[in-house]
C-alpha cells in the first residue's frame, strides 16, 4: 500500500513529488521530482526510492517463501503462480494468504497426524 502511496505522490500529473528525509528543507518533505529526478536535493534520503527498493526484496523473500511452500505440499504450478500474483496485483495478497494460508495448515495438520 505504502508502495502505491509514494509511486502515485511521484507519477501524477498534479503531484510529481519524493518523499525525502533529511534534506535541506526540512526533516521529512516533499520535495519536486522534475524531469527525470531533476531539481531533487543533493543531501538527505529519497524516501520514495528506499521504499520501492525494500519493496522489491520484499517480493522476493515472499517469491522464495511461495516457492518454499510449493515444493514442500507439492502444490500445482497454478497455484504457485496465483500467490505469486498476490505480490504483485493490489490487495490480492490478502485473499491469497487468507485462503492458501488456511489450506497450507489443513496440509501440515494431516501431514503431521499421519506421522
Amino acid at each position: 500500500m505504502l508502495l502505491m502511496i509514494t509511486w502515485g505522490i511521484r507519477r501524477l500529473p498534479f503531484l510529481g513529488y519524493d518523499l525525502w528525509l533529511g534534506g535541506p528543507n526540512g526533516f521529512i518533505t516533499f520535495e519536486s521530482y522534475g524531469v527525470e529526478g531533476e531539481g531533487l536535493p543533493e543531501v538527505g534520503a529519497n524516501l520514495t526510492v528506499w521504499i520501492l527498493i525494500i519493496h522489491g526484496w520484499l517480493y522476493v523473500v515472499y517469491l522464495i517463501a511461495d516457492f518454499r511452500l510449493w515444493t514442500l505440499l507439492r502444490w500445482p504450478f497454478t497455484r504457485f503462480l496465483i500467490i505469486a500474483l498476490g505480490g504483485i496485483v493490489p490487495l490480492l495478497s490478502f485473499y491469497t494468504e487468507a485462503k492458501y494460508g488456511k489450506v497450507a495448515k489443513a496440509e501440515l495438520a494431516e501431514i503431521e497426524s499421519r506421522a
